[in-house]
């Protein structure tokens, strides 16, 4: 501000700073005189004009002036000019800065990446930045720089460069961390410049610091396409191509590098080849790319890289990488086709092994030329190897052909064409068919017709339709032997387990009977061939080739795509492979490897597993494991059919015992007892028990060797438990006891004795109760030895005397019969036996735990091998000779009939497990007269079991009516009775009985009331005991049944018994007619049996 000198004064009473940040300025000046009196009193009295950086105002007013809207950021020249009224000039002037600029800094560091432990930063501001204190860091919380991240100010060297401008602090990065970023800035509004404007933070206010104390790492990759396998379960890389163009080397670094391109491709090594820099961008020296050239057909490359000479831009070597290994693969694949079948075969399924000289990839049903059928199942056993079954479709020639071009390797190259096979199928032989649906029929309805007898008598004898001799008959019937026949036919089907080279007439008779194990498919794992659900149509695998980083960035990729089918669940039997697989390859995933770091992929092969997996000249079937065999399968198919077949008879012969024991309210249940039919069933199930304990165990896993020695465990306690029940039970005769008549007197004729050499001679025998025993012991196990031989009690009888010869009687509740002797005057009991007779009994009665072991043999035989071999067919026929041996030799059976049938049963598997012995290296399909002499064995030994069961079955139904007159329709008139018993009314229970079958006055067994009855001879000086005295019986006349049906029976002491006796010198059995009719009931029951 100034004045010129005149008599007029103006003053500024008020003007804007000298440095501003307002765009507004207001002057307020007076005019005065020396005197300090206004020059100008009244308005208008003077003169004032105004000018603004040289440019006059319009309006200048007296007083004040205000300006607005200046120019910032400029220099600005107010003048003022007054004339008084007088004459008097005068005029001053004023200068000012407009600044509305904020000052700013920069922060600015030697290193913004820096492997160090702290970095001094360096802070200038754009002016000083005095106001409010201006900058100042005194502690870490009154500092005005902001530290963010692992990083901390030390205040204690803050240094001053320059005053007001420019200023030097240090930053300690963490020791606790290896890396990390760490973000600098100035904070807000911290200080002033001179014109007031507030600091402004700017870019250059902040910055970043990248610390990593972290080794350099470099990732090797290439453009060869890259693939994930299975190899044995754990996850592996496989890099593989076919072309050139493919073969690019790149480098890639986590930091830039300071090396330039020459020093980094002395640094890259390969074993094949050289390496040629494609110059590029670097993308900041980060990625470097190389192309190998010159390299042979088939080459398993090798890359490694010497990183020591590399360095980081934060200073800090590159870190070793492992060498990466691919294979380049210009040579195509052969295939070979190989099958089981022999060039004619019955089967309607052929099995077809396929099999690359070299792993592929995509092969599916697609890439088959078959003619003549279908294919069925196909199943991929390894990368080289498959199987698959073709159907034939009208029973001709079957071609099987793979063509070229159909399959690619692990390098892309196509297959070359395989091999032809052709087979020619025939229908299976009708005689076989034939004949296993004959066995099949007959078993089925001699089962039923037996269930049906059985279930009639057992409602017949609830309620007291029939009497108990009649019981006795349908309890215990040695004749009968329905587990025999179905346990020789067992043996039949176990033999196709157990023989080699087994004729197509036999072969396929058993396998009809198969059921008989039982062993089938099993429901759910049947495959759908209508609509050609084939393995891996819907699980397939889409594999997208790309370029693979061995490191941790993300790489270009391809976009071409291939169909790897996965495993199937088929499985292919009965194919013997002459190569050993060895470790188990999976399939490509269906994933590529972009980044190793960003994927789950496992680790890269190295270059000699390229060598085993993909580039040896032979089948890869040699080099690749064979899925294990664990047994569970086979396993599945014999427990689940056993298990539906098992539980359903138990059901239903729960279900039938309380609805008896509901209608009838009685306690017998005859065959149907308890635990009767269920060792019946135990034994039926030994044998395919056996077999699926054996699988598992053959399988060789844990669980399957745990669960084979438990599930075997079964028919070891039941054979120790039927050896201790005949040794309590049968041979110390604690519970029962085995009674015979030995007739003298009659010479017996030549050929008599000849047919007792093979036969057996004709045998009268009986198993008798104990007394004290309870009346349902036989009835529940007498299955187990009622139709054998036991020690004996022999009961001489002259022949020549038809009074001395004893009758059997009805059977009560103390045994299976009573014998009772018509005279008693010479009848003879011989308790005391040699010990060689008593071991020969114990010996036949044993006959059944030979018989319980050779089924588990066979059955521990069948599932125990692999294949079929020549030592198993001479240990089926050492156990089977030995079996028949010891039939021939003690004749354990009561009944001659079932001794014969049995022999004839044992002949002829002894003569079938010998015929196989002699085809053993033979063709089995031109050995069709010994496959229809082996089919000849198998229908006669079930021809003779069947006419034997029937012939049971005939003399069973013949004794049903009590009758004197029996015929084949009386009997199936009470078996209809017996059926439809239970669910009449009780009313008409004695409706459906003849009155034959009910008497008004008869005979009934009463267990006597003492351990023994003395039965005392007609001469009372000479006193004989009889010779069953200790388990006879004392006969009453009963009442007419009351409308239950229920018999009345009428009791004697034991002493009035024997004053009877005394009084009619023996015993009497009410009227004579009475007396007679039992005897003829007796004598016909023990004929009977």
């Amino acid at each position: 501000m100034q004045s010129v000198q005149s008599m007029v004064i103006i003053r500024f009473d008020k003007t804007p700073l000298a440095r501003t940040n307002s765009s507004t300025a207001i002057f307020r000046y007076s005019v005065l005189r020396p005197d300090g009196s206004n020059a100008c009193k009244k308005k208008h009295n003077c003169s004032i004009h105004c000018q603004l950086d040289g440019k006059t105002l319009k309006l200048c007013s007296l007083g004040s002036t205000m300006l607005q809207n200046l120019t910032v950021n400029h220099d600005h020249h107010f003048v003022i000019n007054v004339t008084t009224p007088d004459g008097e000039k005068n005029s001053s002037s004023y200068k000012w800065f407009i600044d509305t600029i904020p000052p700013t800094a920069s922060i600015t560091t030697e290193r913004m990446y820096t492997n160090a432990e702290n970095a001094i930063l360096t802070i200038t501001f754009s002016e000083p930045c005095t106001g409010q204190g201006g900058f100042k860091c005194i502690n870490a919380s009154t500092c005005d720089i902001i530290i963010s991240g692992s990083a901390k100010v030390d205040t204690s060297t803050l240094r001053l460069v320059k005053p007001g401008r420019k200023y030097s602090i240090m930053v300690a990065f963490s020791s606790q961390l290896d890396y990390g970023l760490v973000a600098i800035k100035m904070k807000d509004n911290f200080c002033t410049d001179q014109a007031g404007n507030r600091f402004l933070n700017t870019n250059g206010s902040a910055i970043i610091v990248h610390f990593d104390r972290r080794p350099v790492k470099v990732d090797i990759w290439t453009s060869v396409p890259s693939y994930e396998l299975q190899i044995n379960k754990v996850p592996r890389t496989v890099l593989a191509t076919n072309k050139m163009e493919d073969l690019e080397i790149y480098l890639d670094f986590s930091d830039p590098v300071v090396n330039s391109t020459k020093e980094i491709t002395s640094a890259l090594h390969v074993n094949a080849g050289h390496l040629q820099p494609i110059h590029s961008q670097t993308h900041g020296n980060r990625r470097f790319v190389f192309k190998l050239r010159n390299v042979s057909r088939i080459n398993i490359i090798t890359v490694k890289f010497q990183s020591a000479s590399i360095i980081g831009r934060s200073g800090t070597p590159v870190s070793y990488i492992t060498p990466i290994a691919f294979m380049y693969d210009s040579t195509k694949p052969d295939v070979k086709l190989r099958t089981n079948s022999p060039g004619v075969t019955k089967e309607s399924n052929i099995n077809v092994i396929v099999e690359f000289t070299k792993p592929v990839f995509g092969f599916q049903t697609s890439g088959l030329n078959v003619k003549g059928g279908r294919i069925t199942r196909f199943r991929e056993l390894s990368k080289s190897r498959y199987s698959l079954t073709v159907l034939g479709t009208a029973h001709k020639v079957i071609s099987v052909l793979v063509p070229e071009g159909k399959v690619k390797d692990v390098a892309g190259n196509q297959n070359l064409a395989s091999n032809r096979i052709e087979v020619r199928q025939y229908s299976p032989p009708a005689i076989s068919v034939a004949l296993h649906s004959f066995v099949t029929a007959g078993l089925l309805a001699t089962s039923l017709a037996a269930a049906v007898l059985s279930l009639s008598s057992t409602n017949l004898g609830a309620v007291g339709a029939i009497t108990s001799g009649t019981t006795d008959v349908v309890v215990s019937n040695p004749s009968m032997n329905l587990l025999g026949m179905v346990g020789h036919l067992q043996v039949f089907v176990f033999s196709e387990w157990i023989l080699m080279n087994q004729p197509i007439e036999y072969s396929e008779t058993t396998n009809g009977l198969r059921w008989l194990i039982p062993r089938e498919k099993l429901p759910w794992k049947k495959e759908n061939v209508a609509n050609h659900d084939f393995p891996g149509r819907h699980n397939k695998l889409s594999m997208k080739p790309r370029t693979l980083s061995v490191g941790f960035f993300d790489k270009k990729g391809g976009d071409h795509t291939m169909e790897l089918n996965s495993n199937s669940s088929s499985h292919l039997q009965n194919f013997q492979s002459p190569i050993e697989l060895a470790p188990e390859v999976g399939r490509p995933n269906g994933q590529q490897n972009i980044s190793m770091r960003s994927t789950s992929y496992g680790e890269l092969l190295q270059s000699y597993e390229y060598s085993i997996y993909f580039l040896r000249e032979e089948p890869f079937s040699a080099l690749v494991k064979k899925e294990s065999y664990t047994g569970w399968k086979d396993f599945e198919m014999n427990m689940f059919w056993l298990g539906v077949a098992s539980g359903s008879l138990l059901l239903i012969h729960l279900l039938i015992l309380l609805f008896l024991r509901w209608r009838t309210g009685s306690l017998f249940h005859g065959n149907l007892s308890v635990p009767r039919f269920e060792l019946f069933l135990l034994i039926f199930m030994i044998p395919c028990i056996s077999q699926a304990s054996a699988f598992v165990i053959k399988g060789g896993t844990t669980k399957g060797i745990i669960a084979g020695i438990l599930l075997l465990a079964i028919p070891a306690t039941f054979v120790l438990s039927v050896c201790l029940l005949f040794v309590m039970a049968l041979f110390i005769g604690g519970h029962v006891q085995y009674k015979e008549i030995m007739q003298t007197g009659k010479p017996t004729p030549c050929h008599t004795k000849l047919q007792g050499l093979f036969f057996g001679r004709p045998t009268k025998g009986k198993w008798f109760y104990q007394e004290g025993l309870t009346s349902y012991f036989l009835l529940r196990f007498g299955f187990l030895f009622e139709d054998r031989k036991g020690p004996p009690v022999l009961v001489l009888t002259d022949q020549n005397d038809p009074n001395r010869i004893p009758k059997w009687i009805d059977s009560g509740q103390s045994g299976i019969g009573r014998m009772r002797p018509v005279d008693f005057d010479n009848g003879n009991e011989i308790t005391q036996i040699s010990m060689s007779k008593k071991l020969l009994g114990c010996a036949r009665s044993a006959y059944l735990i030979l018989d319980l072991l050779r089924r588990v043999a066979f059955g521990i035989m069948s599932g125990a091998y692999s294949t079929p071999t020549k030592s198993q067919s001479i240990i089926a026929l050492a156990f089977t000779l030995g079996q028949l041996l010891y039939l021939l030799t003690l004749k354990p059976y009561i009944r001659r009939g079932v001794h014969v049938v049995e022999s004839v049963s044992l002949l002829c598997e002894a003569a079938m497990f010998g015929l196989s012995l002699s085809i053993a290296n033979k063709n089995p399909f031109k050995e069709q007269t010994l496959g229809f002499v082996m089919i000849s064995l198998l229908f006669i030994t079930f021809l003779s079991q069947l006419v034997n069961e029937w012939y049971a079955l005939v003399r069973w139904l013949l004794s049903l009516p009590q009758s004197s007159n029996p015929s084949f329709k009386l009997g199936l008139k009470f078996v209809f009775k017996g059926l439809i018993l239970p669910f009449l009314p009780r009313k008409y229970w004695l409706k459906l009985v003849p009155e034959s079958s009910h008497p008004s006055t008869g005979l009934i067994p009463v267990p006597p009331l003492s351990p023994e009855t003395p039965l005392v001879r007609r001469n009372e000086t000479k006193q004989h005991v009889d010779p069953l005295n200790s388990m006879t019986a004392t006969v009453f006349p009963v009442r007419s049944p009351g409308i239950h049906g229920f018999w009345e029976i009428g009791q004697t002491s034991g002493a009035q018994g024997a004053r009877e006796a005394k009084q009619q010198k023996g015993i009497r059995l009410e009227p004579k007619s009475e007396v007679s009719k039992l005897r003829e009931l007796a004598k016909a029951s023990f004929n009977y049996r």
